[in-house]
């Protein structure tokens, strides 16, 4: 895809996964389209690895069409800053 290696592309999705899932240990989800959809659905377990699941595979195919990463470090800061963008944007947990 695009000329880029499908490692890369992998790195990217386990990246974006991982931190999807420490956010939300941390109580700041970055993705909630499922439970907007369906807010019962969206607190169960598979709902939240659905949402993990369309978060990465969306994170990593931006992440690496729009930074093209040439090493593994790349690919896993493209993940990772993917999921770090939509975190920072998303309003916080307080309200504000």
């Amino acid at each position: 895809m695009f000329g880029i290696d499908r490692s890369y592309y992998f790195l990217c999705f386990i990246a974006a996964f991982v931190l999807f899932f420490r956010l939300h240990k941390n109580g700041e989800p970055p993705f909630a389209i499922i439970g907007h959809i369906n807010p019962a659905w969206g607190e169960s377990a598979w709902g939240k690895l659905c949402e993990a699941m369309i978060f990465a595979i969306l994170g990593a195919l931006i992440g690496t069409v729009l930074t093209i990463p040439t090493s593994p470090a790349q690919a896993i800061a493209a993940g990772l800053g993917w999921t770090g963008l939509l975190s920072a944007t998303a309003p916080s947990a307080g309200g504000e």
